[in-house]
Parts: C-alpha cells; sequence; structure tokens
C-alpha cells in the first residue's frame, strides 16, 4: 500500500472570502427576434427623467421604470440629487409630472418615486424570482446621453456579496450617466436589477443592485421634491453617509484600500456608527491588516453588541493571527446570537481542530451539515480531520459525498482518492485522482499521488509522465516522485 500524507487544508469560511459568488458558467443564446420581443415588452415600462433646479434650470437626466399599477418609478437615488422639480416621459411621448418620493435607500443608490399618471397608461416590469448566473446575458434599457430608451447588451460578469451590504451585479454592458437607473432585464424579460452608473478613478463602473432590494422600500407618505432635498449632492458627501457611500463603491471595484479610507472619514463624522466599524474592520482584513481589523471590529460590537456579522468577522481575524481561543470566544458569542448559521459551525469545527480538540471539531463539523447538507468544504473538513484520527472509511464517505454535491471540486476528488490509497484500494484511487489533476492541472501533490499510485500498480511509464509534469509545477515534489521510480 502506498502511504500518501495527506495534502487537503482545512477551509476557514471568513466572511471576508465570501466576495466572488460563482454560480456556474451559463450563457443563453437568443435569436434577434427573441431580443427584439424582449426589448418591445420592456420599452413601455421604461421612463426618461428630467430634473429641474429651483431656478428651473435642466440639471440632470435619468431612466426609471415603473414597478406597479399606481405609478411608482425606481431609479438611481443620485440621478434625483438637486432636484426642485422632475418630469417622466413614457413611450407615447407625454409628459407626467413627478409628485414626489415615497422612500429611499442611500446605500444602495435607490429611490421609489410617485409619478402623476393614470393606471391605464403604466405598463409595470415584473421581477426575476432567481438569482442571476455569472455569463448570463442581459439587456440594460435606458437614456444614455440624452438618447432616449437606448439598448445596450452585455452579460453578468460577477455577482458579489457584501457583509451586511449585501449583493451587487457587475454587468459588461455600456452605461452612461442618462443610463442610470434603467431596468436590467434577462433574457425571459424579467428585471434582475436596477443599472447603476458609476464613474470612479477614471473608470466607468457597471454595476445593477439586485431588484430584490427594491422590495425592501417601504412606500411612505410622499414629500415634494423640494422637502425631500436637504443639501446639495457635495455637502451630502462630505457627512458620514456619504463618506460610507463612497467607501461602498470603492468596495465595489475591490480597492479595499480607498475604501478603508473613506470608512474611517465616515467614523470620524459619526464615532458611534457600528456598520462603518465594521466596514473597515472588513477592508483591513482584506489587505492583511489583522491587528487593525480587530480593534475596528471590537468598536463595532462595542456600538452594537448583537452585531453577528462582526463577531464571524472578529473570529476570523484572530483566526489568521493564529489567536486560536480568541477566534473560538468571537464565534461562540456569534453562534449564542444565530444558532442555526451552519458557516459559523463550520468555523468552530476549524478553531476546534486549530486547538487539536478532534472531537469537538467532528461534532461541529456534523451540526453544519446538518444545518446544510450542501457545505462542500465542510464535508472536506470532516474527510481531513477523519484521517488525521486514521478513521479512513469514514473520511472515504466525507469526501465522497462532497464530491456528490460539486464533481468539479478538485479537493474532494482528491481526498476520494487519498482515502482509497490509505485503504490499500490503490485500483479505485487512480479514477479520482486523475479527476483531480484534470480539473486543477497544477495541482502538484495531486500529481505526485497519482505518480505514486501509478508505481504502487506497476505503471512506471505514467508515473514518469507525472514527474515530467512535476518538474515545471514544483521541484521538491519532482524529486520526491523521481527518487520513488528510481530507487
Amino acid at each position: 500500500m502506498v502511504t500518501v500524507a495527506r495534502n487537503i487544508g482545512l477551509f476557514i469560511c471568513c466572511a471576508w472570502f465570501f466576495l466572488l459568488c460563482c454560480r456556474g458558467t451559463h450563457v443563453t443564446v437568443s435569436t434577434t427576434a427573441d431580443l427584439r420581443h424582449i426589448v418591445t415588452h420592456t420599452m413601455p415600462s421604461v421612463v426618461f427623467l428630467n430634473i429641474y433646479d429651483e431656478r428651473d434650470k435642466h440639471i440632470a437626466s435619468g431612466s426609471g421604470f415603473f414597478i406597479n399599477s399606481d405609478g411608482y418609478v425606481i431609479t438611481n437615488r443620485h440621478v434625483m440629487q438637486g432636484a426642485s422639480r422632475a418630469d417622466a416621459k413614457t413611450i407615447d411621448g407625454k409628459v407626467h409630472s413627478v409628485n414626489g418620493v415615497l422612500a429611499e435607500d442611500r446605500e444602495a443608490d435607490l429611490i421609489l418615486l410617485s409619478v402623476n399618471i393614470t393606471g391605464s397608461a403604466i405598463t409595470p416590469l415584473s421581477a426575476s424570482s432567481a438569482e442571476p448566473e455569472i455569463g448570463e446575458r442581459i439587456l440594460v434599457i435606458g437614456s444614455p446621453l440624452g438618447l432616449e430608451r437606448s439598448v445596450s447588451d452585455g452579460i453578468v460578469s460577477a455577482v458579489r456579496d457584501y457583509p451586511v451590504f449585501g449583493k451587487v451585479i457587475q454587468i459588461t454592458a455600456p452605461m452612461s450617466e442618462g443610463s442610470s437607473g434603467g431596468p436590467v432585464v434577462n433574457m425571459k424579460g424579467k428585471v434582475i436589477g436596477v443599472a447603476t452608473f458609476q464613474k470612479v478613478k477614471g473608470q466607468n463602473l457597471n454595476f445593477a443592485v439586485p431588484i430584490e432590494r427594491v422590495a425592501n422600500l417601504t412606500p411612505a407618505e410622499p414629500k415634494t421634491l423640494v422637502e425631500w432635498r436637504r443639501g446639495t449632492l457635495e455637502e451630502w458627501l462630505a457627512s458620514a453617509e456619504g463618506y460610507h457611500f463612497k467607501g461602498l463603491i470603492f468596495l465595489w471595484i475591490e480597492d479595499h484600500r480607498e475604501a478603508l479610507t473613506q470608512f474611517e472619514k465616515a467614523i470620524e463624522k459619526q464615532p458611534h456608527w457600528a456598520e462603518a466599524y465594521f466596514a473597515a474592520g472588513y477592508c483591513n482584513a482584506m489587505v492583511g491588516c489583522y491587528l487593525a481589523a480587530i480593534e475596528h471590529l471590537k468598536k463595532a460590537v462595542q456600538h452594537k453588541p448583537h452585531f453577528v456579522e462582526a463577531y464571524i468577522n472578529l473570529g476570523a481575524a484572530y483566526a489568521e493571527l493564529g489567536r486560536y481561543e480568541e477566534a473560538m470566544e468571537s464565534y461562540e458569542h456569534a453562534l449564542r446570537l444565530d444558532p442555526n448559521n451552519a458557516d459559523l459551525h463550520n468555523n468552530l469545527g476549524v478553531v476546534y481542530g486549530k486547538l487539536k480538540l478532534y472531537e469537538k471539531e467532528i461534532e461541529f463539523y456534523r451540526r453544519a451539515v446538518r444545518l446544510d447538507a450542501n457545505l462542500v468544504d465542510t464535508h472536506i473538513n470532516l474527510g481531513v480531520v477523519y484521517g488525521d484520527i486514521g478513521c479512513f472509511e469514514e473520511a472515504l464517505e466525507s469526501y465522497k459525498q462532497a464530491v456528490r454535491i460539486d464533481p468539479d471540486n478538485a479537493d474532494a476528488q482528491y481526498g476520494v482518492g487519498w482515502a482509497y490509497c490509505n485503504l490499500g484500494r490503490v485500483n479505485e484511487a487512480v479514477a479520482p485522482l486523475q479527476q483531480a489533476v484534470h480539473l486543477k492541472p497544477d495541482y502538484g501533490k495531486a500529481h505526485l499521488t497519482l505518480g505514486e499510485v501509478y508505481l504502487t500498480i506497476g505503471d512506471r511509464q505514467s508515473a514518469l509522465e507525472e514527474y515530467k509534469i512535476l518538474k515545471d509545477l514544483d521541484l521538491v515534489l519532482a524529486n520526491q516522485l523521481f527518487g520513488l521510480i528510481y530507487k
């Protein structure tokens, strides 16, 4: 039997590791007729907004769209900044006055307007109930540079999930200022988000705020635009909320150092703002400044004692520094606040493993998968710890479960092969190890293990092929296999 050293590391599921939510590439191919149908269906719902100041001077334009038959229009908040009066032009060329503001979400740059229009003239859009997929084709309908109801297409290039804020969709469809507030629709004609054009450091960045964020806006008694407009855009951007908003924009483009600067300015303006401390701690962690992250996150929970996400990130920062007892305390505090959080159980399992408390480690991993059976990393972690204590049958079953959930996970495939080796079933180890290096061609230790297996079953030529691959990947591992081939 070949004895193969374990090489699958433990996975700490820290909140800042959840930025990119990949969902598998899927591109819908549509005919020109399909696209024409979607555009024809969507256009009547889109309005062209014109904004005027207190001197009735035209100061801005943008896009928006009806979300119900009561004349409610959603657009970007920044489109309306400085407005004393505004109107909405519909597809029939008629101009309707904006009555006022019903609700707003400053962080997400969203505003809900009431437009003076009768129900029969309204064609509201319906929202998609499915989350967008990376690679999914989309259309943006807006009025870039005043060109009313222009259409641009592209794909969803990323879906990022930021703690506390939530999801942001990055898109490739070309946009400019006038596109802001327009609908982003999928190939079923359903709205997936609100187009948000941002210009940061000379870059034109095209995002969409997910449509579910709109559902969280609760309409209230409308305020007139004059009542709503409190201060200029410049004054707001220099406020604590304004700095926090700018920090979020830099987070969207993963400029964590500049985002940190903005969040720290927000803290200066509003020293008791827990979310600003949390965001600053998050950014410090992203640039590897874990001590600074801990200080900010401690402030966050000081000002908001039930801040679960802050305790999770605090535990992750302690774990990064090897301060596992403190990490355990932070995670346990978070777990008391959110006892059904599967990822938290996983994180605690990792910490117990670092402290070599293997029974507790297994207990918390098992709790995690009872809460969420699809946690691939937790099944892999179970495989690791079972291997550490010599329970190779249990390790094999854990790795197999990870493969059942995600057949394209190279670590899970490797784990199956590794467990077979340790059970003396080397012939069965070949296929999963081959799959691991197929999925991850630079997986050095998988090539080494596969080479060892080939030698055990008498296939020296295949072992030499693995050696040749390893020479370009890792000379230490290559020399290790070379020694086995020619001993």
